[in-house]
């Protein structure tokens, strides 16, 4: 297994933040971004690239391009390094294990759904509008901003997101940075800044390639042309929720015998798979997983899961033996289950390995 570190990690970024600004943190903070913050910025930038893992980064830009140039220090994701995990966890400032964000589709127990957590409709039906919903009002928690902006009430804090994730966001990445820009204009500032991309380029074309590339290249070119806009007051820090890995898929239903074992259809994620098993099934179940995946995922059952802290640790959330199941398997390689008949990715992450899990701390000054 990978480590997974709770004092190099994405929690830790968020802890620098909060104690910069003078806000409550319960865990360690990053030392080389407190560094920075303590150099007395007026306008402080936290931008999230999703799926700009250092792999991503090694891959398409060269040593001279401004991304990869100005990262000063490897950290690593949370796990399930995956975006429903990751960014709550930035903007929580807990982990998994804490916040209850665990990944892409979590069984809902109130609506007997499996929920996409971030739209809110049924995994395996679409048409199916989950109600209640897991965010709206089961996970809700003071983010770092409401945080920060309490213990500051003369700092102007935003949040940038885009057009696909709020009605009011902002239609490519270009309109992001112009929009950061005007704020670092005016009154100190704190503002948090979110991108779809580059991980939705690569989730359809798979990492070493052509259209990959012209998309790293270009969101390079974007925030080199903003360094060269912004004042000297101003600190970028731009990080990734997590790295992504070209995979291969495996189809799930398939393999009758496992389907059978299962009291309700699988959670989370591709690479990171809650099972529900039938009581009187869970030897045969595990034997027959091991039969036939044991070289490409790590089986846990929950309590081995919980032991193993990769899910972080604090308070347990109340709901979380519920997005668990029985068993979570882990790949540790490139294979993926496919869960349903939709086109599969071409890459992908949420699992045990050093692409998925290594993120940059990329830092303009």
């Amino acid at each position: 297994m990978i480590k997974v570190s709770y004092e190099n990690s994405l929690i830790n970024l968020s802890a620098s933040l909060l104690k910069h600004y003078n806000a409550f943190i319960e865990y360690k903070t990053l030392k080389v971004v407190d560094e920075y913050l303590n150099k007395g910025y007026n306008h402080v930038i936290l931008m999230v690239l999703d799926g700009l893992g250092i792999n991503i980064i090694k891959a398409h830009l060269d040593e001279n391009d401004g991304l990869r140039k100005n990262i000063k220090h490897v950290a690593n994701s949370v796990f399930p390094p995956t975006t429903v995990a990751a960014t709550n966890a930035i903007l929580s400032g807990k982990p998994s294990f804490v916040s209850g964000f665990v990944g892409w589709m979590q069984y809902n127990q109130f609506a007997d759904a499996h929920e996409v957590v971030f739209f809110g409709y049924d995994y395996y039906d679409a048409n199916k509008i989950v109600s209640p919903q897991l965010q709206q009002n089961f996970l809700k928690y003071e983010n770092i901003l409401d945080k920060i902006k309490k213990k500051n009430e003369d700092l102007h804090v935003e949040v940038v997101f885009p057009s696909f994730h709020k009605t009011n966001g902002y239609e490519t990445f270009d309109d992001q940075l112009n929009r950061l820009l005007m704020i670092t204009q005016k009154k100190k500032s704190f503002t948090y800044c979110y991108s779809d991309q580059p991980d939705l380029t690569i989730h359809q074309n798979g990492i070493y390639t052509d259209e990959v590339k012209r998309c790293v290249k270009s969101i390079n070119a974007s925030y080199e042309r903003f360094l060269r806009e912004i004042k000297d007051d101003v600190l970028v820090i731009v990080t990734a929720d997590h790295g992504l890995i070209d995979v291969e898929p495996i189809k799930l239903y398939n393999y009758n015998d496992v389907v059978k074992t299962f009291i309700r259809k699988p959670a989370l994620e591709a690479r990171a798979t809650a099972f529900f098993v039938k009581e009187e099934e869970k030897k045969n179940f595990e034997k027959l997983f091991k039969k036939y995946f044991k070289d490409d995922f790590l089986l846990l059952s929950r309590e081995e899961l919980y032991e193993t802290n990769l899910l972080g640790y604090g308070v347990k959330n109340s709901l979380l033996d519920s997005f668990i199941g029985d068993y979570l398997a882990i790949a540790v390689k490139n294979k993926m289950f496919v869960l349903c008949d939709r086109e599969p990715f071409k890459a992908h992450h949420a699992g045990l390995t050093k692409e998925e899990l290594e993120i940059p701390i990329i830092i303009n000054r």
